[in-house]
């Protein structure tokens, strides 16, 4: 799908009139429609826009470029930016959502698209075997900037995880959705059935975990690892205890529940974020936990909502909901414990 549309420029940076030729670049990490990369500008290198030059230097301080992947049937940039600004941002304190800014990849982005490809092919091996091959978007002409929320220093612990369902679904009984949803794919797939189906956290035990012993245990098994100090271990306990943000998600996720079938795209949005979280201190006395929320593009419901619905008749109709499937999976559902 093209990435062109009909957006104002005036206050659209265009990183390609900082030199793309004198860029450093790393790549960071892809989707199946996105592609990440850390940019650099060396010190000395002015920009082709004397009224920018700061500007242009300072713009990728604390962030990634993120561009459209060829091949995905995504909606372009300007409209993505357009639907986190008006539909998102809204619904979240600013401190709790990764920072995300459209930019320009020039009147002629080739500059830009070509340097990118070219590390891409570099860096093939370091790919997942099905992105292997893909390239950036050819006729892209907009990116954007990603608030970078990495590790700053080698003392930081960064993790990601995906909170799900934090709303159970209406229809639901004895399992969660997501938990109903893990053993209907087991059932499908037998092969791995005996490997996978108690490695899935349920969701439900993010916010039991202020109250339940086992869910918090549970928790930090599947999102802590191993190389985690002591004291990240108690601060990362504490905030899972005391944290605003999961609450707000789960209010949030009930306001715009699917069932209902109003702003489809938005609650399957809400469903498939990403939270990040930083722990950065050098000193157990002064850590600091960030918490924000990513990965919060729209949605296409037209492509996608016969397909959801055909998921959820096969969950109830199946008895995935009710652990009534025949034969019966296992998993580790918060409501199956109680």
């Amino acid at each position: 799908m093209s990435q062109s549309a009909s957006v104002p420029s005036d206050h659209i940076p265009d990183i390609s009139d900082f030199c793309p030729e004198n860029w450093t670049i790393n790549f960071v990490n892809e989707g199946a429609a996105n592609l990440v990369f850390e940019v650099g500008l060396p010190p000395g290198i002015p920009s082709t826009a004397g009224s920018h030059r700061k500007r242009g230097h300072d713009i990728f301080q604390g962030n990634l470029l993120r561009v459209p992947k060829a091949g995905a049937k995504t909606f372009p940039y300007p409209e993505l930016q357009q639907y986190w600004e008006s539909t998102v941002t809204p619904l979240f304190p600013e401190e709790n959502l990764v920072q995300q800014q459209l930019v320009r990849l020039g009147h002629s982005p080739s500059k830009v698209i070509s340097r990118l490809d070219e590390l891409l092919i570099k860096e093939e091996s370091r790919r997942r075997k099905d992105f292997r091959g893909t390239r950036v978007l050819p006729d892209a002409q907009y990116g954007m900037l990603i608030e970078d929320m990495r590790s700053q220093n080698t003392s930081d612990l960064f993790l990601e995880f995906k909170p799900k369902w934090l709303s159970p679904s209406p229809s639901q009984r004895t399992r969660c959705r997501n938990c109903a949803r893990e053993a209907y794919r087991d059932h499908l797939d037998p092969s791995h059935h005996k490997a996978h189906r108690l490695g899935i956290l349920c969701p439900l035990d993010f916010l039991a975990c202020r109250d339940s012993p086992q869910s918090l245990d549970s928790v930090l098994k599947h999102i802590l690892p191993a190389s985690s100090s002591p004291a990240q271990r108690n601060h990362l306990l504490n905030w899972l205890k005391t944290n605003t943000l999961l609450p707000l998600l789960q209010k949030v996720q009930s306001e715009h529940d699917p069932s209902s079938g109003v702003n489809l795209e938005l609650s399957m949005t809400l469903r498939d974020c990403s939270l990040f979280l930083r722990i950065s201190s050098p000193s157990e006395e002064s850590m600091k936990i960030e918490a924000k929320l990513a990965d919060l593009d729209k949605k296409n419901a037209t492509k996608k909502k016969d397909h959801w619905e055909e998921l959820e008749r096969n969950l109830v109709e199946g008895g995935f909901y009710d652990g009534k499937e025949t034969p019966r999976e296992e998993t580790d559902c918060l409501l199956e414990r109680n």
